[in-house]
């Protein structure tokens, strides 16, 4: 195979200048480490495809080639950066390794690519340099947190099927334009601000939900004349999970192909939280137009969110759990503080943790985040479902005027 030749760079500038810095952190020797940061040629090592064999002088190959990351020990992870050949082997005895070798600027781009980097380390090792993402934006004037990715595009509901033998109580006209743009403007922008709104909106609503319940054949009642229809709500699958799902309209449920034979009725956000109360363990929760712009909602949220959710402080608080949140936090960098509180619903007990924690942008992110947290509480409340919540909502900020939380991150 071709082999790359290996770089010459060194950079004595920059050499000099960190180990002036770290025998003595004046600002002085911090402006001049900066400068020779930014003036750098550093290798980076890559996974890279082999190089043809016949490759001749000065011929030009365009080849794939992938970062490497480190972690750190607490969870972040960067992108190991070189000011020589000898620093790298020093790293990875790899005389084989391939490597690019690129100023400053140059990396930064990468960095501000990267949703899983958080900047690079120069030299890693016992006199190595972490140069964050943040440090790497002030460095050179420019915010290099990535950008969310645009919610994809959703197609066209098709036009549904009206069959009004299948949609009862009025479940043919029912639409919820608020709800749908609230939901709309949430997915393009996630801020506290946009997530209330949305959840008043889903209070408000009524849902189209496909159930299957049998009738008797050409059933004719008289004025105040009932029957009573044995009703079993249909679930979905997401990811091996079962979720109740809840359409705003008889478009969105349109949308779902192969859906099972069943009719559909109107049913409330507490109806449906009220299921997810009382059932065991069958249903992760709620999703709103599932085949559409999907609204997925753990149990936790959904709890959470009821309006008859008691919140009390707890007389005694339950120390083993407080441990296990604790040792999980202390290896979460995303979660700077939480609170524990007990919470009743429909008689049952259980816990409400609420987290101050980074920003999240994706329904991804958050179930990464809460659902190791509901995994520690679920054996503490006898298998009731917890609740868990940002603290930076409005309804949380109330709850939690005056309290101190339990868990804070060492800032140290």
């Amino acid at each position: 195979m071709a082999q790359m030749k290996k770089p010459t760079v060194k950079n004595p500038e920059l050499v000099s200048a960190m180990a002036e810095f770290k025998a003595n952190a004046t600002p002085a020797n911090e402006q001049a480490m900066t400068e020779a940061i930014k003036n750098a040629q550093l290798i980076a090592p890559v996974i890279m495809d082999d190089l043809p064999e016949n490759l001749g002088a000065g011929e030009k190959y365009t080849a794939q080639a992938k970062f490497m990351l480190v972690q750190q020990r607490d969870g972040s992870k960067l992108f190991p950066v070189f000011t020589e050949w000898l620093e790298l082997l020093k790293w990875k005895n790899d005389p084989d390794c391939k490597t690019v070798t690129m100023g400053f600027e140059q990396f930064c781009n990468i960095v501000g690519m990267s949703a899983e980097s958080n900047g690079l380390v120069i030299n890693p090792g016992e006199d190595g340099l972490l140069v964050t993402r943040q440090k790497m934006s002030d460095i050179i004037g420019k915010d290099l947190t990535p950008k969310a990715p645009a919610p994809a595009a959703i197609p066209p509901a098709p036009t549904p099927e009206i069959d009004p033998s299948r949609m009862l109580f009025g479940s043919d006209k029912q639409t919820n334009p608020d709800l749908v743009n609230a939901i709309d403007a949430f997915r393009k922008e996630r801020t506290p601000e946009r997530e209330q709104t949305m959840i008043a909106e889903i209070r408000k609503a009524r849902f189209v939900a496909p159930v299957q319940m049998e009738l008797p054949e050409n059933l004719q009642l008289e004025k105040g004349q009932t029957h009573q229809a044995q009703v079993k709500f249909v679930m979905v699958q997401r990811e091996n999970k079962k979720y109740f799902p809840l359409f705003t309209d008889q478009a969105e449920l349109a949308r779902w192909t192969n859906i099972p034979e069943h009719k559909t009725i109107l049913i409330t956000y507490d109806q449906y939280s009220d299921m997810i109360a009382q059932q065991g363990g069958e249903a992760e929760g709620l999703v709103i137009n599932p085949f559409g712009a999907a609204l997925p909602m753990p149990k936790q949220q959904v709890l959470a969110m009821r309006n008859d959710a008691q919140l009390y402080d707890l007389k005694t608080m339950p120390m083993d759990l407080i441990n296990k949140l604790n040792e999980h936090f202390e290896n979460e960098p995303k979660v700077h503080a939480a609170w524990i509180m007990g919470m009743r619903i429909n008689g049952k007990e259980s816990y409400m943790i609420l987290m101050d924690h980074d920003n999240i942008t994706t329904k991804e992110e958050q179930k990464a985040l809460y659902d190791p947290v509901a995994g520690i509480v679920g054996p503490f409340t006898n298998g009731n479902p917890c609740g868990i919540v940002p603290s930076n909502v409005p309804q949380s900020q109330a709850v939690l005027k005056g309290k101190v939380p339990f868990y804070k991150e060492n800032r140290d």
